[in-house]
């Protein structure tokens, strides 16, 4: 185990993830995102992004999702950002190791404008797995902004499990009766009354609030990458904006919870849970990731300390 960096709370670690992941305790961290290889093939000056044939690949990658699912705490989540290379074999694998139900979402995250390939549609999205450990008890932090907007909180068609009774200021609504079934739990549903959020439109209920929907198409401007890709990029060449992790932390974590990221490249997860007061844990085989990483961290260097201790 090679600690290569730790203070307040930020733990950088310079060797195999997978090496790190079989030393932590379980359930010790809240949310899990990594920027994983994306299997291009390519061989870079500080690692090899080569892991073979897709079956080979997933083979590599099997005991470290286990691993991490197993370091995973009972409420949290993690995001797998991969693109077209992998992201249906890695969909396959997390299935498998998570559960089909603990299957949140796949989100798109547009990286570019059209660039122009020969014989070919331009590949312009990455794929963003999401899964929790838990599907009944999970962080999912709503964004909230000024305006207020209404939103239903039905949709058509019996769906068994969706269609009990409710009611809301003596008023009964049975969404089966007129073929339609609930789009929020009952728990859920309790929660938006005492805010004082639902109200009924004509019988049906709906919800009054100023929440921010978001959408699994993640395409607005602050999330495309912030360089062209025929230019050099700093340190590497597919850093990921800072809008990205901020709304995946922002959502999926609380203050002073553990985010870790097991494949560190160039930092941005660490310096997003720094700006947004959460733990952090950092690992890469990589040297030259551990040092743009505490460089954007604003620290030089290493910092000596016992690895035993990084556990207490």
């Amino acid at each position: 185990m090679s600690l290569f960096y730790e203070k307040e709370g930020i733990s950088i670690y310079q060797e195999d993830n997978l090496e790190l992941l079989r030393t932590l305790p379980e359930g010790c961290v809240n949310l899990i995102y990594c920027d994983i290889l994306y299997n291009t093939g390519k061989a870079f000056d500080d690692y090899s992004d080569d892991l073979g044939n897709p079956e080979e690949a997933t083979e590599w990658y099997r005991p470290r999702i286990q691993e991490m699912k197993r370091v995973l705490a009972s409420n949290g989540s993690i995001f797998i950002h991969c693109n077209w290379r992998m992201d249906s074999y890695m969909r396959i694998l997390m299935d498998e190791i998570f559960g089909t139900n603990c299957f949140r979402n796949r989100i798109y995250r547009q990286h570019s404008k059209e660039r122009g390939f020969y014989a070919n549609f331009d590949s312009q999205v990455d794929v963003i797995l999401y899964y929790v450990k838990n599907p009944r008890s999970f962080v999912f932090h709503e964004l909230r902004g000024d305006s207020r907007r209404i939103v239903p909180l039905f949709e058509n068609g019996d769906l068994e499990g969706r269609d009990d009774v409710r009611c809301i200021d003596g008023n009964v609504i049975d969404l089966k009766a007129l073929n339609k079934h609930w789009l929020v739990s009952v728990p859920q549903f309790e929660r938006l009354k005492e805010a004082g959020e639902v109200q009924l439109i004509k019988g049906l209920p709906y919800r009054f609030s100023n929440v921010i929907p978001v959408g699994n198409l993640w395409n607005e401007p602050e999330m495309l990458d912030t360089y062209a890709r025929t230019d050099v990029a700093d340190a590497y060449d597919t850093p990921k904006p800072e809008a990205v992790l901020d709304r995946i932390i922002r959502i999926a974590s609380d203050p002073d919870d553990v985010v870790a990221d097991f494949f560190l490249g160039g930092g941005t997860t660490a310096v997003v849970a720094k700006k947004l007061g959460r733990r952090f844990i950092g690992c890469d085989i990589s040297a030259k990731a551990c040092e743009v990483t505490t460089k954007k961290l604003g620290v030089e260097g290493t910092v000596p300390h016992d690895p035993r201790r990084a556990r207490e």
